[in-house]
């Protein structure tokens, strides 16, 4: 009987060529783009779920607040961990992982920069599950070891044991213990190789000290919330002493909190955190998924509803004949299932091909679902398959044999249940079309915003963690002055995009509160360099600014409480400067110093030019290899590394950007699938109505008029669309854009646009067979009928 049934279905999809392969062409494209989606999403939603105790690991953070500010850090003091664990019983472990700024390797080809190297405490790998291919747990035991990842051995060793062997790092020798399997794409806190801790003379100030990733293990997870009220109490009683010691007031307050490793992806807003998720993204494309897999299905089910009075006779025979309804029914539902297993089938193919896309497109690599998600996968795939098999198949296998075998065939379901399938389609359609449009438009906005400077064609240079290199800093900024090739060299402790804060204190209506604001250190040609403009006063001067002149932005000016025309000669007090008061020398007009997502802050610019961290260089297109052969004749020691100031800028709106190229190629999709179904529906119209058209036209109906019969009712339909989707699109676009502080005006031609893209879209898609139609010869087609 089984193999009656497929027989059976599979005749009747043969039968059907046109409609099966837009049914099996739609379903197997959007069955891979939902199993991409899926991937991405599962990636994304499992960050550090690999480490075995992952549930009892938490980071702890540091949140400085001030009267009118409350600043969270993804790091703390070096000194929290072993605090914690030497005041609580229920921390069993802390490990800390400390950046390098810059490790410094030697192999055959010369000097090398490596990033993402860390110091780390030796029980790592008691509280972490990293894989260890060499070596033991106890690997960082030993002073001056190193761990390196399995792809950063290949690259320094080859195919050979590294185990013994020695690395130099920073000129500091360190002996290889161990090689770790490269990292899971998941993994929140990525490195390429981790170096035994190196413990530093206590200081006073180590509080402020914030560089170290620390990550306590508890006895248990249900302990974290009991925990993190013992953390208050932890606060109050050692860290605000230490506060109080420095002599730095009341008004600064340091506490720490909990976060459990496995939400540390989604986390937002911590300054020196790695880079994060985007929960609404996770949404969003979800909902893609869903919509994708929604329109093959719609198509799928309007093709079978149309072509309903074919099977109505074969229905009523084989009812004569004794078959139930019940029968009828698995039959059909057999026809969707086949089907859907061949979409699979072919949707495996098309992952393979679209996978290297899609990941480049994201930015991270897919790694293979487990078994539990692909049984829940090909679970969802037959729900769907019996589902959308359902509809046609009840309304079939309900035909009455008598009035079927007189001829008196019946449509299955009424015309409007066709019609909103077809309106939620193209619904779907301009939506995304929608929503393409305007990321597209803010993401052009913020890049193409003044940020208030000059970005382009502006090098910054890294410069190492060196004392002896910074002095020589100088040195390499006179001989890059020389050059006519070189515009302007500056040397500062802070770049754009940088974020630095500075505790300052204001004295307003009476009364005094002390609040961090964004800082940097710079020298005389910053300013000039970057093109910032002075609203009042002067720029630095190369003697007699060092310590005790500033310059602030206009934003700082109206945060005082000054009036624009009396802030030369005003006095900053900080806690950074020994709590000297500090003259206000001029005013910038306030520039872009971070992301377009938060408005200008309050900034306070100081003078260094000695002990500098980084090199500015505004230079010619063709001055790039003169930078480098300088660094390398005065620094040979060191590898230079250096980045355009735009392209780092720019990095700020990466997820805008991805999301921008995903919705235009989803978009694309959505739009692709519904023309499909557009196209079979006004492929099975057309034959419907061969005879009435060959009649019109013997009745002298012009190809034009033809046209316009066949098309009215899909464009009258899209039409409606357009309608029904405006406002959703416009509500979904107008909280999206509420995340910046600098947004665009949701346009009305961008309603427009889309409109007439869907409509067009559809208009094309109908010409292709109502022509074919309207040009036939009359006489054929009412012969053929």
């Amino acid at each position: 009987m089984l193999q009656n049934y497929l027989k059976i279905a599979w005749r009747a999809l043969v039968k059907n060529r046109l409609y099966t392969a837009i049914n099996i062409t739609g379903l197997s494209i959007s069955i891979a783009a939902c199993w991409l989606i899926t991937l991405y999403v599962w990636n994304e939603l499992t960050f550090d779920n690999f480490h075995q105790q992952a549930n009892s690991i938490f980071r702890v953070i540091t949140r400085f607040k001030t009267t009118g500010s409350d600043d969270g850090l993804a790091v703390s003091s070096a000194d929290i961990g072993p605090r914690l664990q030497q005041t609580y019983p229920e921390v069993v472990k802390t490990v800390r992982f400390k950046a390098t700024p810059v490790a410094i390797l030697r192999n055959a080809t010369g000097l090398v920069n490596e990033s993402d190297v860390y110091q780390v405490d030796k029980r790592v790998f008691e509280v972490f599950s990293y894989n260890l291919l060499s070596g033991s747990k106890t690997a960082l035991n030993k002073p001056y070891s190193l761990v390196l990842t399995q792809k950063l051995a290949t690259k320094y060793f080859g195919t050979g044991d590294p185990m013994g062997k020695t690395l130099l790092v920073n000129k500091q020798p360190y002996t290889v213990t161990g090689v770790l399997r490269d990292l899971p794409v998941n993994s929140d806190l990525k490195f390429s190789m981790l170096l035994s801790w190196q413990d530093a003379p206590p200081s006073p100030e180590d509080v402020f000290d914030t560089s170290c990733f620390t990550y306590v293990l508890l006895n248990d997870q249900a302990q974290a919330v009991r925990f993190g009220q013992k953390l208050a109490q932890f606060d109050q009683l050692q860290v605000a002493p230490r506060i109080k010691a420095l002599g730095l007031g009341n008004d600064i307050q340091i506490n720490h909190q909990l976060q459990p490793l496995t939400e540390l992806h989604f986390v937002e807003g911590l300054f020196d955190d790695t880079p994060k998720g985007n929960r609404l993204y996770l949404v969003v494309f979800s909902i893609i998924a869903a919509f994708v897999l929604l329109v093959a299905c719609i198509n799928y089910m309007n093709l079978y509803v149309v072509q309903a009075a074919k099977r109505q006779k074969e229905v009523g025979i084989r009812k004569v004949m004794g078959a139930g309804k019940w029968q009828l029914m698995s039959q059909f539902l057999g026809e969707a299932l086949l089907l859907m297993l061949v979409s699979c089938v072919l949707s495996v193919v098309i992952i393979g091909l679209a996978s290297p896309l899609f990941e480049q497109l994201t930015g991270i690599p897919l790694m293979l679902p487990k078994g539990s998600l692909i049984a829940g996968g090909l679970t969802l795939l037959v729900l769907v398959g019996l589902l959308t098999g359902l509809y046609p198949a009840l309304f079939l296998s309900s035909a009455q044999p008598v009035r079927v075998l007189k001829g008196q065939t019946y449509g299955l379901g009424r015309g409007w249940t066709r019609q909103s399938l077809l309106v939620l389609q193209f619904t779907i359609s301009v939506t995304f079309i929608v929503g393409t449009l305007v990321v597209r438009q803010q993401t052009n906005y913020l890049r193409s915003k003044d940020p208030g400077f000059s970005k382009e064609q502006v090098l910054v240079i890294g410069v190492p963690p060196d004392e002896s290199i910074r002095k020589k800093m100088r040195l390499l900024k006179a001989t890059l002055e020389k050059s006519s090739r070189i515009e302007a060299v500056s040397l500062g402790l802070s770049p754009i995009t940088n974020e630095a804060k500075a505790s300052v204190i204001r004295e307003k209506n009476g009364q005094r509160t002390e609040q961090l604001v964004f800082s940097a250190h710079i020298d005389e040609d910053y300013l000039p360099l970057l093109q910032i403009r002075l609203r009042v006063g002067r720029n630095f001067r190369s003697e007699g600014d060092k310590s005790r002149a500033v310059v602030v932005n206009e934003r700082f000016v109206h945060w005082m409480g000054w009036r624009m025309d009396q802030a030369i000669g005003q006095t900053v007090k900080t806690s950074t400067t020994d709590s000297l008061p500090q003259q206000v020398i001029g005013v910038v007009k306030d520039y872009h110093f971070a992301s377009l997502h938060n408005s200008v802050e309050p900034l306070i610019l100081y003078y260094q030019r000695d002990n500098p961290w980084n090199v500015l260089v505004r230079l010619k297109p063709t001055a790039m290899d003169e930078v480098r052969s300088v660094w390398a004749s005065l620094i040979p020691e060191y590898p230079f590394e250096a980045a355009f100031l735009d392209t780092s800028f720019d990095r700020q709106y990466q997820q805008e950007a991805k999301g921008e190229t995903l919705l235009q190629w989803f978009s694309a999709l959505i739009i692709l699938l519904s023309c499909l179904g557009v196209f079979g529906l006004m492929a099975f119209t057309t034959q419907q109505r061969t005879k009435e058209i060959g009649v019109r036209k013997v009745l002298g109906a012009s190809v034009t008029q033809i046209i316009s019969l066949l098309a009215k009712d899909f464009l009258i339909l899209a039409l409606i669309a357009v309608m029904v989707a405006s406002p959703i699109a416009w509500y979904a676009m107008h909280r999206w854009l509420q995340s910046f502080a600098y947004r665009i005006a949701i346009d009305w031609w961008v309603f427009v646009w889309a409109g007439l893209l869907a409509v067009g879209t559809a208009l094309v898609t109908i010409s292709f067979q109502s022509v074919k139609a309207a040009l036939a010869n009359p006489v054929q087609s009412i012969r053929s009928e």
